[in-house]
């Protein structure tokens, strides 16, 4: 007997049914419909022989019309053993997207449970630990803290390493919570700024960098794709309000809070997208800018600004989305931290389908490094 399974931390899925001994249907539970309704992730456990078990994904029904599934599929879907360290990505399969759903086979072993997603998941609980079992292992390297506590209580959690009163830069990821290429790449940032690699070691003498992989852990947690608990976009943090004076989200609320107090010399944002089909080259990653410069007042912010986007645009991936930067709108973190306090910001995209933990781990080390020592040596 085969069973579908996703009540458990990111597990997303909804309306699930069983059309034979070895054939599901079931929808994403989407928070958002044009670009955030394609997440999911479900276990299939077996408790008889090995079987091949068709699974056939429909978007969320409540929105109507389809809209995400034709731009996100195909791309990578992520199996493991839920007892299992790590993902893979499922053989030879990348389905094609046919009237808002898609259609894939997935092989079961015999007593296997086996988890099934469209992303390498970086659940919150083990990210948290991770961050613990650094502060714990290199505690003359580094120390635990926290924002505060979300919505539901869960702790803003995240990794301080460098030296005090040097330059502040703050690595945040998982505003949209199924976006965990991001949460994989901060968590990279954590393990490298807190090792003994020399390039850290430099950086901890020069920096006091501030780590928080997941500030969303909420809806991580719940497996939503764009929204809080409180159902609302820590992206778009101001909502239909960009003067008001402060952000919607309660997280979001922190995160202002704890910038207003400690006025960082740079803000490092980590987001990720699912899919390539509308991109132009591999790994399809992709960065975001404030078009207006003139939102920085003093020049010498508006220059770094300035080079941190040429870090970006001339030494990463990043321009292969649309081989030109998307725009932050005047709603977002990143566009009212420029435009009140003059803080520069890197935001960069991953893309889900070829950024596990390892590759998206690589690449934030990488785009860390790069912006840092464009922060690190400008004049």
């Amino acid at each position: 007997m085969i069973e579908l399974i996703t009540n458990f931390e990111c597990g997303n899925g909804k309306a699930i049914e069983q059309l034979g001994d070895a054939h599901f249907r079931l929808e994403v539970e989407a928070d958002k419909q044009t670009g955030y309704g394609s997440y999911f992730c479900f276990d299939l456990a077996n408790d008889g022989a090995a079987v091949e078990v068709t699974i056939d994904v429909y978007e969320d029904s409540k929105f109507g019309e389809p809209t995400t599934f034709g731009r996100v599929f195909p791309t990578t879907i992520w199996i493991k053993p839920v007892d299992f360290h790590r993902y893979r990505p499922l053989r030879g399969q990348l389905p094609e997207c046919e009237d808002g759903h898609i259609r894939f086979r997935v092989p079961v072993e015999e007593k296997q449970r086996l988890r099934v997603a469209e992303t390498y998941v970086a659940p919150f609980t083990e990210v948290a630990e991770c961050l613990e079992g650094f502060a714990l292992e290199r505690a003359d390297r580094c120390v635990r803290f926290s924002l505060g506590q979300s919505v539901e209580g869960r702790e803003l959690v995240g990794l301080r390493a460098g030296t005090a009163g040097k330059p502040k830069v703050v690595c945040v990821a998982g505003q949209h919570p199924h976006e965990h290429g991001g949460v994989w790449a901060s968590l990279g940032i954590a393990d490298f700024v807190s090792s003994r690699m020399p390039q850290a070691e430099r950086i901890r003498n020069e920096a006091e960098i501030y780590v928080i992989p997941i500030v969303n852990p909420d809806g991580n947690v719940a497996g939503h794709s764009a929204f809080n608990a409180e159902g609302l976009d820590m992206y778009l943090a101001f909502g239909d309000e960009p003067d008001a004076p402060e952000p919607e989200a309660h997280e979001s609320k922190l995160i202002w809070a704890w910038i207003r107090s400690e006025m960082p010399a740079l803000w490092v944002n980590f987001h990720a997208f699912t899919g390539w089909q509308l991109n132009s080259e591999y790994p399809y990653h992709g960065w975001y800018e404030v078009e207006d410069r003139n939102l920085f007042s003093n020049i010498a912010q508006k220059r770094l600004y300035d080079a941190v986007c040429d870090t970006l645009r001339l030494t990463t991936d990043a321009a292969s989305t649309h081989e030109r930067a998307n725009v932050h709108r005047a709603n977002t973190l990143c566009y009212q931290m420029a435009k009140r306090f003059g803080i520069p910001h890197a935001f960069y995209e991953l893309n889900n389908g070829n950024s596990g933990r390892h590759a998206g781990s690589r690449t934030g080390i990488d785009v860390f490094g790069k912006v840092m020592t464009t922060l690190l040596t400008h004049g």
